[in-house]
């Protein structure tokens, strides 16, 4: 319909052109001419043969609303116009009174045709040229029932010299058939043309047909059965034939189904065929319109087969735009929300995808260092803008997906295998230089590059933490050149070996049950707030520590990093949990007045369906109302976890549990956590609240995480608060509460609930 139609071939080309595409048209709509639906109107004691359907008048109207060409339009109608001078000169009509007369409708016609197309809002301009719910509404009242009207008076000022029965007479006709016409081949044209390119929602399979053709099989075999028992009963009852609006119900359910799950053009070719049969069955009532009941009928059936066109164009709009909101929604879950980068969700959907690739290549991780340094001197925009920047630089070398602001996982484009591939990653994000308003700075990449055995995802993941341990180990050696999985030197070997030592160690205090629980008391930083009276183990948070074979206490920072790097995170939780419900019940009276508790879990344990189960079962004997435990998590936790973590912690809060995160701000990533996460507390990073009382960087960086708290309806807590001056300082940009050795250092926590026995 327009000049964006594709090419059928260099011998249809002539078809696109102004001239083809009228000739093409005008010859249709002469052809459609000759289609009709016929019945006797008898109105007012007038009866003549007429046609209930006139979709030659249809076709006109989408021309209107498809073509920007309105002399495509205006040639199209001279051609119908002349196909009609044809028949009425083979119908003996007096010519020289009645080819004015109809060259004057002809164009009153092409004018309101025009105007009514212009009315609904088309044509479009090309790229909009889609049918929306909106356009639905105007489709009813302008293309259903205003355009039929207009056609009407066109009719009634055209039979001037007729008698004013006639042309009441006329009038009708022309408006039952013009609407008609508009509901048969208008919309579902129109509709057909817009999504002549979208593909079906999903492939179909042989068990959809299933009730479709059930449905159809139950409607030929209720006819039939209509048809015997009106036979039958004929001569009590007189015969009245058998109608497909007797089956409206069932016609709507089918072709429903047919547009949700058929391409549009096939959808709309059936709905055309069936509108179709229907005016063609409802043709024996047009012909009892004389009487008013019989009229009433007709409107009331014209009326119900608007309903079923605009139902079924619904339909298809409906599916259209869930279709696309859904590819959206996927695209975002995709996309870093503060960047727009492709995150771990969309490296996982790629992974997935290279199941067929050949098993040879490596995979990539890059660190850029200090990149929390662009937050605190210039703000999330620029650190935003030079994680974009980092992505552009790297394209055509390697796919980057962002892990962490400032990390990147990366895999290597096809055809990229050159010894020097790294190299050129390296030397591309060295040579940025970032413009911060007149200074500049680089950038330090650190790459760890690690081969993978296979194109399984499992093999590609496993791949991927290599690189990501061998670009914490080149930050750590400050290599500047990628770190390669077979360049591990033997100093990097022994401390992987020390580490695994070290676990080993770990996990046998575990389950050698030597754990002492130490608690920290978090206090209200407004002195007047009651909370200050209640004792110290009120408020606080539960920290693991463990005893050394010699006795010695171990520390987290000794311990946690060497359980995690072994995976027996989930252990070393399920332990703490468990140790502190068996503390708390030999300890019943300090119960009552113990409000908050918070445990820290790790991102291990919260994308382990494992420890889920166990954590259950603790719960339900917890010696605490669950509204009295807090569990912290990480940024990293919520990196690592992602896909397990929403729906875990939903759980834990419709128990009545809260939730924080812990180190916010730390990794820069935890703002755009906190949309997806359900968070009740947020606890600022001692790194940001140490210098805070000197009002520089880090004072914004509290001042910002205090705003994003109360935007979440979020209480805050600033960890490492040592000295009055940055007590002072968080009172003063409305910090709710502190933790640090200002108040007490971490004890024992059995001591603290002995001296309440």
């Amino acid at each position: 319909m327009t000049s964006a139609a594709p090419a059928i071939g260099n011998g249809w080309s002539w078809a696109r052109s102004r001239s083809g595409k009228i000739l093409l048209l005008g010859a249709l709509g002469v052809l459609l001419q000759q289609v009709s639906v016929p019945y006797t109107a008898n109105l007012f004691g007038v009866t003549r043969d007429a046609s209930l359907l006139h979709l030659h008048m249809g076709l006109l109207l989408a021309v209107a609303m498809l073509d920007r060409d309105r002399w495509v339009l205006a040639g199209a109608f001279i051609l119908v116009f002349l196909g009609w001078v044809a028949r009425a000169w083979t119908q003996a009509y007096d010519m020289a009174v009645w080819l004015p007369i109809g060259a004057i409708a002809y164009l009153l016609s092409l004018g309101w045709t025009l105007l009514c197309a212009h009315w609904m809002g088309w044509p479009r301009p090309p790229g909009s040229v889609r049918v929306d719910k909106r356009d639905l509404a105007r489709f009813a009242s302008i293309g259903l029932l205003l355009f039929p009207l207009g056609s009407t008076a066109i009719a009634l000022l055209a039979g001037l010299q007729l008698s004013d029965t006639e042309r009441m007479v006329a009038a009708a006709q022309i408006l039952f058939a013009r609407h008609f016409g508009v509901a048969v081949l208008t919309f579902p044209l129109v509709m057909a043309w817009c999504e002549r390119n979208t593909p079906r929602s999903r492939a179909l399979r042989p068990h959809d047909w299933l009730w479709p053709l059930l449905l159809c099989l139950g409607v030929v075999a209720s006819i039939a059965a209509s048809e015997r028992i009106q036979a039958a009963f004929a001569a009590l009852q007189g015969d009245r034939p058998v109608v497909l609006m007797d089956y409206r119900f069932a016609l709507f359910a089918l072709l429903g189904w047919c547009a949700l799950r058929l391409r549009p053009r096939s959808s709309m070719l059936l709905l055309v065929a069936t509108m179709f049969a229907l005016v063609e069955a409802i043709a024996g009532a047009a012909e009892r319109n004389g009487t008013p009941l019989g009229f009433v009928n007709l409107v009331h059936l014209a009326f119900e087969l608007s309903v079923l066109l605009m139902a079924m164009l619904y339909f298809v709009v409906i599916e259209r735009e869930s279709r696309e909101f859904a590819a959206r929604l996927e695209d975002e879950t995709r996309r870093d929300t503060a960047t727009g980068l492709p995150n771990l969700t969309a490296l996982r959907h790629h992974i997935d995808r290279m199941r067929p690739l050949a098993a040879s290549g490596a995979v990539g991780y890059l660190l850029l260092d200090h990149t929390d340094d662009l937050v605190a001197g210039f703000g999330l925009d620029m650190q935003s803008r030079v994680m974009n920047t980092v992505a552009v630089r790297l394209a055509g070398i390697a796919q980057p997906f962002l892990v962490g602001m400032g990390q990147f996982a990366l895999l290597p484009t096809e055809g990229e295998a050159g010894e020097d591939h790294w190299e050129r990653a390296i030397d591309a994000v060295e040579a940025i230089e970032v413009d911060t308003g007149g200074q500049r700075f680089g950038l330090s990449p650190y790459l760890g590059v690690a081969r993978r055995t296979d194109a399984t995802p499992e093999a590609i993941e496993a791949a991927l933490l290599l690189a990501s341990q061998l670009a914490f180990e080149a930050r750590r050696r400050n290599e500047v050149r990628p770190l390669h999985d077979d360049e591990m030197s033997s100093s990097q070997s022994g401390a992987m070996r020390q580490q695994l030592h070290t676990a080993t160690d770990a996990l046998a205090c575990l389950r050698n049950r030597r754990m002492e629980l130490h608690f920290q008391p978090i206090r209200p930083l407004d002195k007047s707030h009651p909370g200050n009276q209640e004792p110290e183990y009120a408020v606080g948070e539960v920290l693991c520590r463990l005893r050394g074979t010699q006795g010695e206490l171990l520390y987290p920072e000794t311990f946690l990093g060497p359980i995690e790097a072994v995976g027996r995170s989930v252990e070393l939780d399920l332990a703490v949990v468990q140790t502190l419900f068996e503390l708390l019940h030999q300890h019943p009276r300090a119960l009552p007045r113990m409000k908050r508790i918070a445990i820290n879990l790790t991102g291990q344990s919260l994308a382990s369906v494992s420890f889920k189960q166990q954590f259950e079962r603790l719960l339900a004997d917890s010696p605490l109302p669950l509204s009295a435990l807090c569990f912290e998590i990480t940024e990293n936790a919520v990196i690592a976890s992602e896909a397990h973590t929403r729906s875990f912690l939903d759980d834990l809060r419709q128990r009545g549990c809260r939730i924080a995160i812990d180190d916010f701000g730390k990794g820069m990533q935890s703002f755009a956590r906190l949309k997806e996460l359900p968070v009740d507390i947020i606890k600022i990073d001692g790194s940001f609240v140490r210098h805070v009382a000197e009002r520089g960087r880090d004072y914004a960086l509290v001042e910002a995480s205090v705003s994003i708290a109360r935007a979440f309806d979020a209480e805050t807590v600033a960890e490492f608060v040592e000295t009055e001056a940055t007590a002072d300082c968080l009172r003063e940009l409305g910090v709710q509460w502190m933790q640090g050795y200002l108040h007490a250092k971490p004890t024992s926590l059995a001591e603290m609930l002995a001296l309440a026995d």
